[in-house]
């Protein structure tokens, strides 16, 4: 008998006997690293990733791999086993600073079931019979897929296994929106009841209520849920701010059973609105004093009683969201303060760079600008009289231009504005546009006027707008120059 025929039937033999998930795998990894020399994983398909459910033969495992992962990512896809016959070349393997020599895999199914898990050898040296293995893998993953199908089914995620998806997935999303719609959704995952709204109110509230701070930043239902979430989302906006105010004083609190049998003072409103279930968590990071208060009330038409450590679930759940939303707050504002202006309010040399790089020739016009006698106002006023006149001038000439065109501010008393036009004689009107709503504040500017030719680069374009802006500012009968 071969040692691959001779592993089939031991694994036949055990995995009849196994009475959980866990021990059949662990007990299939073991019978085939006895065999294999080399380390042997029984990978299990979550969501979104390939848990390890037992190893054999190694000190260290990652705990799950993505499901796109190499050679495991791509047996799980087609369901048919692979093989690498020297690994060494061509193979990044599960085990940090490992050496490995032939590599085989092959899927966990059974029946007609497609494939829900894989069993990988990572051998260590050059096997000469990679054919019989990969068969005799492939028959060895087929009884264990039948066992687990007897057993119920590959295991669930445990809470804090879903904690952890959750919580990488909200540090990867830029958009505060989205976090949003994945929190509610989360929320509804972790509890396992109908539906989810987070309400968000502005704290200023506190102080002053006015109905236009709060907000229902989102909501998520399983299907046929959808009507308590709308009902609930609709109403009056006192009602669900008082569940802010009850989630952001008290902290998280869950239901105790049907509300008709029971004391609900306070929370009528979505009593008659049909919630029969409610569990309540503030949404809240480290932060001393948030801009936002906001509560995420998780709900359903049935009275279920959720055991205790759920809510301490989604209380852990809706803080790292928190503490995510909050860091993309920060990052937002450092953006706005690398981009922005803090004197004017205009953009800066990176948002001017990015649209300069945008611009279409022969549709483009750049107006290279310059305040006539600004270094004089320095010195005479003081730079606080300086500032003034910046703010003065800049705002006026952003008023002065349509929504697509941008003035930037790009020195000291120096601007550009891109603009889109149809011919010179345009952009010559825009820029004495610009002269007259400066003159509005009692400043001059000089304007030098390029229009982007085909084939020139931007920065050839810009030079020539410079240029002309010197010209204009010695002309003393003109304030405005267009290139040549």
């Amino acid at each position: 008998m071969t040692i691959e025929r001779d592993m089939v039937d031991e694994v036949t033999e055990v995995v009849a006997d196994c009475d959980s998930v866990t021990r059949a795998c662990n007990a299939v990894v073991s019978i085939v690293n006895a065999r294999a020399c080399g380390p042997v994983e029984a990978l299990l398909s979550t969501s979104s990733q390939l848990a390890l459910i037992a190893c054999s033969g190694a000190w260290q495992a990652p705990r799950a791999i993505p499901v796109t992962y190499g050679i495991v990512g791509h047996v799980l896809a087609t369901g048919h086993a692979a093989a690498i016959a020297n690994a060494s070349i061509e193979y990044a393997g599960l085990h940090l600073g490992r050496p490995v020599g032939s590599v085989v895999c092959a899927p966990i199914t059974g029946g007609d079931q497609p494939a829900f898990g894989v069993l990988n050898v990572e051998c260590d040296r050059i096997m000469t019979e990679l054919d019989a293995w990969t068969a005799a893998l492939t028959e060895v993953g087929v009884l264990l897929g039948t066992r687990i199908l007897q057993l119920g089914g590959p295991p669930g995620e445990t809470r804090a296994e879903q904690l952890l998806r959750h919580t990488l997935a909200f540090a990867a999303v830029d958009d505060p929106t989205q976090l949003a719609a994945d929190a509610c959704r989360a929320a509804v995952e972790i509890c396992g009841l109908g539906s989810a709204i987070l309400l968000v109110r502005s704290a200023e509230a506190i102080i002053e209520w006015r109905a236009d701070t709060l907000n229902v930043a989102a909501t998520y239902s399983e299907p046929g849920s959808r009507r308590l979430v709308d009902t609930v989302a609709a109403l009056d906006p006192r009602c669900l701010s008082a569940m802010i105010d009850a989630a952001c004083h008290y902290g998280a609190s869950q239901s105790q059973g049907d509300p008709d049998g029971l004391d609900a003072r306070g929370f009528e409103p979505l009593t008659q609105a049909g919630v029969r279930t409610l569990i309540a968590t503030p949404v809240r990071g480290p932060a001393a004093a948030p801009e936002l208060d906001a509560a995420m009330l998780v709900m359903d038409e049935l009275a279920v009683r959720s055991h205790p450590s759920t809510v301490s679930v989604l209380q852990l759940l809706m803080a790292n969201a928190a503490v995510c939303y909050e860091r993309m707050s920060t990052l937002r504002q450092l953006q706005v303060l690398a981009d922005f202006d803090r004197l004017t309010g205009l953009g800066n040399l990176g948002p001017f760079n990015r649209r300069l790089a945008a611009t279409v020739p022969s549709h483009t016009a750049l107006l290279a600008i310059d305040i006539d006698g600004f270094k004089q106002v320095n010195d005479t006023y003081g730079h606080a009289e300086g500032d003034k006149v910046l703010t003065a001038v800049a705002t006026a000439m952003r008023q002065a231009l349509r929504d697509r065109d941008e003035v930037f501010r790009v020195g000291g008393d120096e601007f550009v504005a891109v603009l889109e036009v149809s011919d010179e004689a345009h952009a010559v009107r825009v820029a004495e546009r610009l002269v007259a709503a400066a003159a509005g504040t009692g400043c001059g500017i000089s304007v030098g006027i390029a229009l982007r030719r085909p084939d020139e680069p931007a920065e050839a374009t810009l030079h020539r707008a410079d240029e002309a802006m010197y010209v204009a500012k010695r002309d003393d009968a003109a304030s405005v120059h267009l290139a040549v």
